[in-house]
This record gives C-alpha cells, structure tokens and sequence, in this order.
C-alpha cells in the first residue's frame, strides 16, 4: 500500500443472514492519480490486505507506464506532424514569393523622397554639467533666556544665562556666515564650470552645424543635378532606388546601374540565380512511422516554367522600379539585361552570358498594366530579346551595354596588328577604325564560307564593306558600316544605312559604332533587318576573336581638344 493508503478494522459485519460474524474485516482504498483510479479492498487477515493493495498498485503501476508511454508518442507524433506541416506552411510561402515577384513590387512606390535626405537635426541645449548650487537654510538663531524667579533672586544666574547667548548667538553669526561664503564659493565654482562646459558645447556645436549644413549643400544640389538630369546623380538616385528594392531570399537579383544622359536612357544590367538555386520542394508527405517526411519535388517543367516566369517577373519589376521611380524629364526610357552566372559541364568552369533584354521608353512602358500582364507576353510585346528556354541559359547580346570593361566578356591575350589593350578604339582614326571592322567581320564571315569585300574607305556614309553569303537560307548581301562616335549615333544615320541596303538590294544592314544608338535608332530597326552593334558589343565581338581592345568615351570626350578627328 502507498504512504496514502488506510485501512480499517470493522468490528461488527454481520452475513446476509444477519447473523453477526466475529472475525473482523480489514478495509482500505488505494489510488492512482495519474490513472484517476481508486478502489476499496477488503480482507479478513492483515496481511492478505497488504498482499491484495500491493498487487492492486503494481498492476496500476503497469497501466500507468503504458498510458505514459501511448501519451508521449501521441505528443512526439503530433510534435513532428506540427513541424512538417509548418515545413510545408514554408516552402509553399517561398514558392508563392518567386511567383508573385511582380504583383508584390506594385504595392509600394519606389519613389525616392530625396527631402528626407536633408539632416533637420536639432544641436540639443546646453545643459550645465552639474545642478546650481542651491542656497543654504539659514539656521534658526538662539532662543532668547527667560528671566526666571530664579534667576531674579540670584543675579549671576541672569548674567550667566546671557553669556551664554551671548556666545551662543556668536557662534549662530559665525555659521551662517561660513555656510554663506561656502555657498558663493559653490555658485562660482559652478559658473566656472558651465562656461568652460559653455565653451566646448559651442565648438561641438559650430562642427555639428557646419557639417550638417555642408551634408545639407551636398544633398541640395544633388537634388539640381539630378532634376537637370546630370549623369551622375541620375545614375547616384538609381542606385540608392535599387538598394531599397528586396527579393525574397530564394531569389536574390543584384543590380548594376548605367545612365546614357545623350538619350536619358537608364541601362540595368541585373544578376539573376541559376535555376538550381530556386527550391523545387512544395510540399513535405509525413510518415507517421518513423516520424519524417519526404519532399514532394515539384515536376521539371513546372521548375522551368517557374524560373521563366521568375527571371520575366523580375525584368518587368525593373523596368517598372526605373520609371514609376524617376521623373519624365530625367529618364525616358530603360534597358535592362538578365545575366546568369552558369556551371559549365563541358568545361567545368563558371561562365556569365546575358540572357534576356528588354528595352522601352516611358510612354510605352506607363500604357502596361503590369498587375494584370503574362510576363512572357508582356517581354515578347515590348520586344525583349531572348534566345530560347531560359532554363538553358542561351546567351544573347544586350540591346544597350554601357559598361565598356565588363568582366563578363571572355578574356584574351591576343591584339590586333598595330593595336594593343592600352589603345583606346575611341581616339583612333575613323579610316584605322573602319579598317578595324573590315577585319573583324572578315573573320567573322569567312568562318561560314562567306566573302567580304573592302569598299573604297570614307569618313562618313556610303558603305565599309560588303559580305556576300552563299548559304541559300541565311545567306544574301551583307553591308556594312563602320562609326567611331563619342557620342549616340543619330537615327538618321540608320536611316542612311536603311536607304543604302534598300539601293544595294542588300538583305541585312550592319551598323558598328564605338559609342551607343538612342531610343529612336532602336525603335526604328526593331522591324527591320538591322543590326546595331554598339561599343559594348563591339568589344565582345573582338574579344571571342581573341583580340584584347577597350573602349573609353568619357577619356575620348576628355581628349576631344587634342584630336581634332574626334566626333
């Protein structure tokens, strides 16, 4: 029996026949509280009690062991159940993220308030290094003696009494005048304090001014260059946008900002994850048994669909940052290029390739509803250049690259003839230039049995070169026209060139420029057999040849005085 557990000796029981018994009964109750279980058990001898309550206990006991064991499965099953189910909550939630990367940046405007950039910070107020020194309580003076019968009777008990407060007063004066004097002591330790205090508050002051006022100054006229739509603070307010803008962590996208200010186009060039980054589980089966699950991996081409959508998504969703987010009279249209940085299984090493670009002006991107667009339709409507599946990572050439050294491009060791990697193609002269051309497109052609022929070399118009292609399906002529520019190559240059196929009964137009073509130019080749190769390209081209160039505007801008050719 437990420490609990009682019994009782019961004297009188009498049988059913009512006949009284003499041998006593000994009754007691034993219990379980985990089981919520009590029973009475009875015996005649004592110890036949204490052997039943005892076995009664033990078989509890059992009972109890297996209901606390059922009750710890049944918690460790529910426990487990509960985490693959939050598991499951989880990777459905990541899943939903990629494929609402659109519609989620549409509920917030990425407009920068460029006043709130301005420090309004007040200096605080001086306060003094310590509390003022209050004044002192003056202390109560001596009570006046009384002249008692006493002191009546015997006068030197009169006279001593007033010595005393004689005294007693003095010493009353002298207190109150050292604790005065200690006080004015105080206050012009204070006032000492507080101007050497005053004295190092105006100097932190003076800086906190001054640096907040020229802070102030800088972000002031940040603000006019970027409303006169100066390069760099278009370029500067782009990029504190695009370090604002979020992906979800399954899909992370970089940007890289560019600005053409010759057309008031905005280039984003973004770094999109490869397609094995993004999860493929959506949902989690639980196995009772074992208390695990398996992943449900979603099918491969509902993978890459997903990723599809998820690379479209986030083009529009730049597009849609660069023009909800700048003014019409600063950017006028955008370009923006998906690059991919890929595991190479015939090589085994890293490459990056371009994958998609896309390019629009304002007035045709503003007509979008982008909450309500098929991402692909969208791109194919605006006339995003793509080459295929975008799971398999087919590389295409931006429509606008203004980064002339971009580390993307294959490196090579090799240069041409009479040109090294320092030379600037930029500076050289446009017959050197054309003549660059000619050779680079001969290499080019004659890999595909084709043959170019050198025209007679000009400074501007007619025709470079022609190629000639044989192939029945591809093949036709070829011109080609060569442009080393400093600056955006006019649409009425493409127009000439346009002319010139139409006069030569040519079926494809190359243009190949140092500089870049603005929104017009684009515009008007989209429909035609045109090709516009700008510097960018230009050194991609020469460099799969094996030929290291570069390509610096800005420099051959700077040296425009000292090289009266330069355009």
């Amino acid at each position: 029996m437990g420490r609990n557990d009682s019994y009782r000796v019961k004297e009188d029981w009498y049988t059913p026949s009512g006949n009284r018994r003499t041998n006593p009964v000994y009754i007691t109750t034993v219990r379980n509280s985990y089981l919520d279980k009590s029973r009475e058990i009875k015996a005649q001898v004592e110890v036949e009690l204490h052997q039943k309550a005892r076995e009664q206990i033990e078989k509890w006991k059992e009972q109890e062991i297996r209901a606390k064991l059922s009750h710890a499965k049944q918690m460790a099953d529910s426990e487990a159940e509960a985490y693959w189910a939050d598991q499951v909550l989880a990777a459905q939630d990541v899943i939903e993220q990629i494929r609402a990367l659109l519609s989620s940046s549409l509920k917030s405007s990425p407009v920068l308030d460029l006043n709130l950039y301005f420090d309004r910070t007040e200096f605080p107020q001086f306060t003094a290094p310590r509390p003022r020194p209050s004044a002192p309580q003056q202390l109560p003076p001596p009570l006046e003696p009384k002249r008692t019968l006493l002191r009546f009777i015997i006068p030197p008990l009169w006279r001593r009494q007033l010595d005393l407060h004689s005294i007693a007063v003095d010493r009353y004066s002298a207190e109150n005048h050292a604790r005065q004097l200690e006080y004015e002591n105080d206050v012009a330790r204070w006032e000492g304090e507080c101007q050497a205090a005053l004295k190092v508050y105006e100097v932190k002051k003076n800086d906190f001014l001054r640096t907040q006022s020229e802070h102030n100054q800088h972000i002031k006229y940040f603000i006019e260059q970027y409303e006169a739509g100066e390069y760099g603070a278009v370029k500067g307010y782009l990029e504190e946008v695009f370090f604002n803008v979020k992906y979800p962590d399954a899909f992370t996208v970089k940007h890289e900002v560019s600005f053409d200010p010759d057309s008031s186009t905005a280039v984003i060039d973004i770094t999109l994850p490869p397609q094995d980054i993004v999860p493929t589980t959506v949902d989690y089966k639980f196995k009772k048994t074992t208390r695990s699950a398996d992943p449900v991996e979603m099918k491969p081409k509902e993978h890459e669909d997903l990723y599809d959508s998820a690379i479209k998504q986030s083009v529009l969703r730049t597009l849609h940052t660069v023009i909800a987010a700048t003014r019409s009279d600063s950017v006028s249209g955008a370009v923006v290029n998906g690059w991919v940085t890929y595991l190479d299984k015939a090589t085994g090493t890293d490459k990056t390739s371009c994958v998609i670009s896309v390019s629009t002006d304002r007035q045709k991107f503003e007509e979008v509803n982008l909450s309500r667009v098929d991402p692909t339709e969208c791109i194919k409507a605006l006339k995003g250049i793509v080459a295929g599946p975008l799971s398999q990572v087919l590389p295409v050439q931006p429509i606008l690259q203004l980064n002339r050294e971009d580390k993307r491009f294959i490196e090579s060791q090799a240069v041409l003839a009479e040109i090294n990697a320092t030379t600037n193609l930029a500076e050289i002269g446009w017959e050197e230039f054309e003549h660059l051309v000619r050779e680079l497109f001969g290499k080019m052609f004659s890999e595909q049995g084709a043959e170019v022929k050198v025209t007679q070399a000009s400074s501007d118009g007619g025709v470079d070169a022609i190629a000639f292609d044989p192939d029945p399906i591809r093949g036709g002529k070829f011109v080609i026209q060569a442009k080393r520019y400093t600056k955006a190559v006019p649409v009425s240059a493409v127009r000439d060139l346009y002319g010139t196929m139409i006069s030569e009964g040519a079926s494809k137009g190359l243009l190949v420029t140092t500089a870049h073509y603005g929104r017009d130019s684009r515009e008007f080749v989209k429909d035609k057999p045109i090709s516009l190769i700008d510097g960018s390209n230009l050194v991609y081209l020469l460099e799969n040849y094996g030929h290291k160039v570069r390509i610096d505007i800005n420099e051959a801008r700077n040296n425009k005085g000292r090289n009266p050719l330069a355009r």
